[in-house]
């Protein structure tokens, strides 16, 4: 079959404006949030942060086939990016946000790209001070390669494991944990911050507290955990999501498997619709909220506010907030009689583990149906992805897809500037909406796959 890729949009993203001593790039979010009633104490985007972070997609390729894949019909066939036009959109996320922005390098699965290209990628995000997160299933990345890619800059890895992603002979969420312990060793070896990526559906859902449990288990060693509700977009074959397994659910499953109280109503990370932000503190087997006491977490929000601290990245909020506490007496205090109180509570744990105490942190991600885009949840999105017109929200990259991989993207050469399409790798004097090649057999994914080869066994048949 061939595909066609859409007539991309001529609405492109414009440099962010700067509102904030004239060197801060926080205000498009800020005024989405603002609009939409979203900008209140507790927000912690568009006040610390200009954006949670930016996903580089560097290929449209994976070696998997997940159930809930988001990626179109058509990824397979796209031409990897080259080189230049990835550390020209790293440029213009730095323009965009400035250093400290958090890039997930993605795709796709970004590690089907030479080890050479990442290096090359993490350098250049790097040298633009900026942070960068692998996004992987986990298959390629070897040892050797964290190691090459840590020794390059890398910050920290993210694996997705779960079941929607068919990998033979494991059954169900706890058979994977082995995967999961292997992929820890591998980061921990090379010096990366861990984190764990996981779809939650009709599947897996039951499994849930079981599978929190094991991360608190592993606090020690991993920094963050992410959980992702079925979205219905892309190719893969479940489709439309389970509407009785909401985002409420979720933070309840997660809760009464780690044992252990939650704080998803302290930070904000845009609309709450969207994205809900809890972290724990654990030593040994013991683990206790991060912040026992919202009130205090207000007050040095809105001090860090009026000393206009730019802190980066929302991972580094709970470590900023407690420098705030510090040269401000009255907070100090409480902020010592706050950490008093959690070490107390995990005395048993400190001192089974001879002192150690980590923080991880909890995600839980909504992403939207392709076909039920909210304004509002657009409109304050702080999950954005590099595109050839600038950071565009990333469910309404996912909701159209096609129209911005296959976008003609510019790129410079000794003649000036022409254009590469993804659609055949070639560069043209000009922009070119071209077409997709014919698809074969092997490189069908998802619902289209499917369909395929229940042809093929009906003519067997």
């Amino acid at each position: 079959m061939n595909f066609i890729t859409e007539t991309p949009s001529a609405n492109a993203t414009k440099p962010a404006s700067r509102i904030i001593l004239g060197a801060d790039q926080r205000g498009p979010l800020v005024s989405g949030l603002m609009r939409w009633g979203q900008y209140g104490p507790d927000q912690t985007a568009g006040k610390f942060y200009p954006i949670a972070c930016v996903a580089l997609e560097i290929v449209q390729r994976c070696n998997l086939d997940c159930t809930l894949c988001y990626l179109s019909h058509a990824s397979e066939m796209a031409h990897d990016v080259p080189l230049d036009v990835l550390k020209a959109r790293i440029d213009v996320i730095e323009r965009h946000y400035g250093p400290g922005t958090f890039i997930q390098i993605t795709g796709g699965d970004p590690t089907l790209r030479s080890i050479e290209d990442l290096e090359i990628i993490c350098r250049h995000i790097k040298r633009k001070k900026m942070f960068s997160c692998l996004m992987t299933n986990g298959i390629k990345a070897t040892g050797t390669m964290l190691r090459r890619l840590s020794a390059a800059g890398m910050n920290d890895i993210a694996f997705h494991v779960d079941t929607t992603q068919n990998r033979q002979g494991f059954k169900n969420e706890m058979a994977l944990n082995g995967i999961r312990l292997s992929y820890i060793a591998r980061a921990r070896n090379a010096g990366l911050r861990v984190f764990f990526n996981t779809t939650i559906y009709g599947g897996n859902f039951k499994e849930l507290p079981e599978l929190a449990r094991f991360f608190r288990d592993h606090a020690d060693k991993i920094t963050l955990t992410s959980f992702q509700r079925q979205a219905d977009t892309g190719r893969g074959v479940e489709g439309e999501r389970d509407q009785t397994i909401t985002q409420k659910k979720v933070m309840a499953a997660l809760q009464a498997g780690m044992s252990v109280q939650l704080d998803f109503d302290t930070f904000a990370v845009g609309h709450p619709s969207c994205t809900r932000y809890a972290s724990i503190l654990s030593a040994g087997d013991r683990a206790v909220p991060s912040i026992s006491d919202p009130a205090l977490l207000e007050d040095i929000m809105a001090a860090l506010e009026s000393k206009e601290i730019r802190v980066g990245s929302y991972l580094n909020l709970p470590a900023t907030a407690l420098w705030a506490a510090l040269w401000h007496p009255v907070l100090a205090m409480r902020a010592i009689s706050n950490g008093s109180g959690r070490l107390w509570a995990l005395r048993h744990g400190i001192w089974s583990s001879r002192g150690k105490v980590h923080r991880m942190a909890v995600l839980v991600h909504n992403f939207m149906d392709a076909e039920n885009l909210q304004q509002d949840r657009c409109e304050t999105c702080v999950f954005m992805v590099a595109t050839e017109n600038g950071p565009l929200s990333m469910c309404v990259h996912n909701a159209r897809r096609d129209q911005y991989v296959f976008e003609p993207a510019r790129i410079q050469t000794p003649q000036g500037t022409q254009w590469w399409s993804a659609a055949t790798g070639q560069i043209t004097s000009e922009p070119k909406h071209q077409v997709v090649g014919e698809m074969p057999f092997k490189r069908l994914k998802g619902r289209m796959r499917a369909a395929a080869e229940a042809t093929r066994t009906k003519r067997k048949n």
